[in-house]
């Protein structure tokens, strides 16, 4: 578990980097002198139809990576490994067909988006080169994830890929470029680390393109066929759920009510972080795992990723909660941006409940009972497509919020049921119970304390006051079993240092 604790501090690191340059460039999008809503609305837009691109290219070809990659490293030597030939074969395949589906479909997207956004509909033609490139790194990242290298990833997807962002916002608002120069270029922004990461492997020697159709791929060929087609379905299903709420804010309501929910999107977003770099950590570990039925190591990972997320998710949760009217207000964002203010609490009590049920879904998806993911996903999607279609009718920007919370608790409890039923594997302990409390109390100590502050004060003596309660507790409690060993590691070598320049 200290080899994942390393791995995933230093990609929470470089993530964590990259949300601070997200942050900026949020700021710059939100602020009410240089970006409208509807422009911040469409570089969300073209983004989430960028990666249903992807889902329907891919054709579960991420999937058969980390589920095959143990087979092929272990039976086939290094320049005779066509893993990647082959998911690229299948990829590349997929996305012809899904260009020509986009080219065909115009007519229909020009039906359903130009009433209320119509820069959608100007800009449409540029979801093809988006996931394109989104559908080439997710390929090599997936290749380079089960070479151990999630610390690259992250900091390539999470950090230089908004860094590069970043650069055509600047450009922008210095007038440099126009703002249709600014979307064609933000639509190319995966081409970038594509090229970093292609670089890397061939100069690393570790970009194996083995000739096709080897021994292995021969042996498996019908549980790669099988894999391929059911995990296509997972992939699809998975990312239409996380794009269906744009995409229905776009049809029902203006590119303008997608930019307030993306604002509050990517506030959510931080308190994912470290599960996200934790989820490319420890995939390839549990896929190892399975194949040498080493169930108790799988038990101890879903244990600790729980409690471990789910401390860090409410400590931010909570923090961001005490601060988003302020914020607002003290950084000039445009004051439309208030309206998303319990959509980031919904969509925030969302992510509480996949951080706080640990990594269930990659532990069903790396084992033998990987459809049932599949099928569990096609609920969800059943739940959350028309929830969040008739809500939105109903009630508005909240409606999606409302339905993402309904439709993942239910996701969650069939799936935590599951790994029960058939392995007696569960993630809670009382343990769990005790950071529920200490999270909220601490919450309700700070905003009594600083209900009558405002501004930058606010934001300061609340954060630090939310802060200087909870950690304490944390660790004087020893609720994470990784949390007081990072901190005494810290404490550690901030003394050896103290020691270092006192002598």
């Amino acid at each position: 578990m200290s080899n994942i604790r390393k791995k995933s501090i230093k990609s929470t690191l470089w993530i964590y980097v990259g949300f601070l340059i997200g942050a900026v460039n949020t700021y710059f999008l939100t602020h009410k002198s240089w970006f409208t809503t509807e422009q911040n609305g469409l570089t969300r837009s073209i983004t989430e139809i960028g990666q249903l691109v992807f889902a329907f290219s891919c054709l579960g070809a991420t999937n058969f990576i980390f589920k095959f990659f143990p087979y092929y490293e272990d039976n086939l030597k290094a320049k005779k490994n066509d893993l990647l030939t082959m998911a690229l074969m299948v990829a590349l395949g997929g996305f012809v067909f899904t260009a020509a589906g986009i080219y065909w479909l115009q007519p229909l997207v020009i039906r359903k988006f130009s009433a209320g956004s119509m820069l959608l509909v100007e800009n449409f033609i540029l979801v093809i080169p988006m996931g394109f490139f989104i559908l080439l790194y997710n390929l090599l990242e997936t290749y380079s994830n089960c070479l151990g290298k999630g610390v690259l990833n992250n900091f390539l997807k999470e950090t230089l890929l908004r860094f590069y962002t970043m650069c055509l916002i600047v450009a922008t608002m210095l007038n440099l470029i126009s703002v249709h120069t600014f979307i064609i270029l933000f639509a190319f922004q995966y081409a970038v680390i594509v090229v970093v990461l292609t670089i890397y492997l061939l100069t690393t020697g570790q970009l194996m393109l083995g000739r096709p159709f080897s021994k292995v791929t021969r042996k498996y060929r019908k549980k790669i066929f099988s894999i391929l087609a059911l995990t296509f379905l997972v992939i699809i299903v998975n990312v239409l759920r996380q794009s269906i709420d744009s995409l229905v804010l776009a049809a029902k309501q203006n590119l303008g009510k997608v930019g307030i929910f993306g604002l509050a999107s990517y506030m959510v977003s931080v308190l994912q972080a470290p599960f996200r770099s934790l989820i490319s950590i420890t995939v390839p570990i549990l896929s190892r795992a399975w194949k040498d039925k080493n169930h108790k190591e799988i038990d101890r990972i879903y244990k600790r990723t729980s409690i471990n997320m789910l401390a860090f998710s409410m400590f931010i949760f909570f923090i961001i909660w005490l601060n988003f009217d302020h914020a607002i207000n003290f950084f000039n964002i445009n004051p439309e941006y208030l309206e998303g203010k319990w959509i980031f609490f919904l969509l925030g009590m969302v992510v509480i409940i996949e951080t706080g049920t640990g990594v269930n879904g990659q532990i069903i998806a790396t084992s033998t009972f990987w459809r049932f993911e599949l099928w569990t996903s096609l609920l969800l999607t059943a739940l959350i497509i028309p929830l969040s279609y008739t809500l939105t009718t109903s009630y508005g920007i909240i409606g999606p919020a409302i339905a993402n919370l309904v439709s993942f608790s239910i996701y969650n409890l069939i799936r935590i049921y599951f790994l029960w039923k058939k392995y007696k594997m569960q993630p809670f302990s009382f343990k769990t119970l005790e950071l529920l409390l200490l999270a909220a109390g601490c919450y309700f100590i700070t905003y009594f304390i600083t209900i009558s502050l405002t501004g930058l004060t606010a934001i300061v003596i609340s954060t630090c006051l939310y802060a200087i309660v909870f950690i304490p507790i944390m660790y004087a409690r020893n609720i994470s079993p990784d949390f007081k060993p990072v901190i005494n590691t810290m404490l550690t070598r901030m003394r050896l240092r103290k020691k270092e320049v006192e002598q």
